[in-house]
């Protein structure tokens, strides 16, 4: 390296395709460079940014054996525990994410890509209110808005605030006025709050932005049916098949449309079709079959079809917000008030779960070692004693046995709500443990 200029060009172009999504490029781009040769700060930043390259590339453990070494040596570091704290998220162990970014923001406060970091962890850690706060701060401190706007309205929309996440999403298209798929969404969202004049006309926008979007079509028709417009429905559904022949899409908007025609009969028929071809499909598209075809059932009264379904999302790691929504108004009972509780159970290890394991855990895989797994339950229930039973009565009629209540996370009060599973979360950290837990 010629001279210091030479050096902070490098970082800083590093930086810039890290930021792009160009994790490959970073990586030839700071081969150039021997962090050895360098002061401390440097250092820090070169070791920073290609260890969140790596683990943009899935070499978490490459990542960590590079950060931790430097961690001991400089605590002090905010970019050192920031990146540690992003690596950690991408592994999936997002507790200890949380902790290494949660340290980054005591040591700095105002950065803005830590407050972000941060923020994306209490997000998928589905601890909303704190996600908005740090999105907000890191908005105030300097962030990209334009891309920080779209998930807060994202949280928003998990907060039950869907006035607010339009309202944030309308902010973010006066900024960037050519997002189609953006359009898309607030016209969903438009949908949702009955406003759908306004819909359409966000439809019509992003028609003119994407044309061949095929989930633009579909959820446009979905909106048409919902608003009673079953012309432009068979308008969007002749573009579906144009654009989609053989996907999924045309079948599942056909089936709501003819439910809405009054042939019920041929519903039914194109949701068994939609359910026999889901395992081919992209994990998205058959997520959203099965919650389709739960709406179905559960406006029809069908419940065993309710039971074989809620089964098989089960064991596709697939019981969604809304899946489950649609499966507790066919079988919960109505409560003035209840509390909807979010908590971990522990069950016997099996194939099929989507895994994460702790850094401790890493190589029990390979030797044969796991043996249990915990996961959240979130159920709608009338008080702390019947939200367990029936957590852990869902649980084992899901076929998962030695069953243990391991903690409540977190509750919150609710009126006019269906008692029941509110949502199973995907992710299911497994562990080796000899004790097996309580039935």
């Amino acid at each position: 390296m010629e001279n210091d200029d030479d050096l902070r060009t490098i970082l800083d172009r590093a930086s810039e395709l890290l930021q792009a999504g160009r994790p490959d490029e970073t990586l030839r781009c700071l081969d150039a460079i021997e962090p050895e040769s360098m002061d401390g700060d440097d250092r820090v930043e070169c070791v920073s940014l290609r260890a969140w390259a790596l683990s943009e590339l899935g070499r978490h453990d490459e990542s960590l054996e590079l950060l931790e070494p430097l961690v001991e040596e400089f605590p002090e570091s905010a970019r050192l525990r920031c990146a540690m704290g992003v690596v950690l998220s991408n592994a999936g162990n997002l507790e200890e994410a949380c902790g290494a970014l949660e340290a980054a923001v005591e040591l700095d406060g105002e950065d803005p890509i830590t407050l972000t970091g941060l923020g994306l962890v209490y997000e998928r850690l589905r601890e909303f209110d704190r996600a908005r706060e740090l999105y907000d701060r890191a908005m105030e401190c300097g962030a990209e808005i334009d891309w920080l706007l779209p998930r807060k309205a994202v949280v928003q929309l998990e907060l039950g605030e869907a006035a607010a996440a339009a309202s944030t999403l309308r902010r973010y298209l006066c900024l960037v006025p050519d997002d189609g798929e953006q359009w898309m969404h607030l016209a969903i969202l438009n949908g949702d709050l009955q406003q759908f004049d306004a819909a359409f006309e966000c439809y019509r926008t992003a028609e003119r932005l994407v044309p061949d979007l095929p989930a633009l079509r579909l959820n446009w028709g979905v909106t048409a049916v919902r608003a009673g417009d079953l012309e432009e429905a068979r308008r969007q559904l002749a573009q579906l098949r144009r654009l989609e022949p053989d996907s999924l899409r045309p079948v599942l908007l056909r089936a709501l449309l003819a439910e809405a025609e009054g042939s019920v009969v041929a519903a039914a028929r194109g949701y068994r079709e939609v359910l026999s071809r889901a395992e081919q499909a992209e994990e998205a598209e058959r997520v959203y079959a099965m919650e389709m075809a739960m709406d179905f059932y559960s406006r029809q009264r069908r419940v065993l079809q309710c039971e074989r379904l809620i089964h098989r999302a089960y064991r596709a790691n697939a019981c969604t917000v809304e899946l489950c929504e649609a499966y507790r108004q066919a079988v919960g009972e109505r409560l003035e008030r209840a509390t909807w509780y979010s908590l971990i159970l522990e069950a016997d290890y099996r194939d099929g779960l989507c895994e994460v394991q702790d850094r401790s855990e890493r190589s029990a895989r390979s030797n044969g070692l796991y043996t249990r797994f915990q996961r959240n339950y979130q159920v709608i229930a009338r008080d702390h004693d019947s939200a367990i039973a029936l957590a852990m009565e869902f649980a084992q009629r899901m076929g998962e046995s030695h069953i243990a209540m391991r903690e409540f996370v977190n509750e919150e009060a609710m009126a006019d709500a269906y008692s029941g599973v509110y949502e199973v979360e995907r992710d299911s950290l497994v562990f080796a443990d000899d004790g097996a837990g309580e039935e």
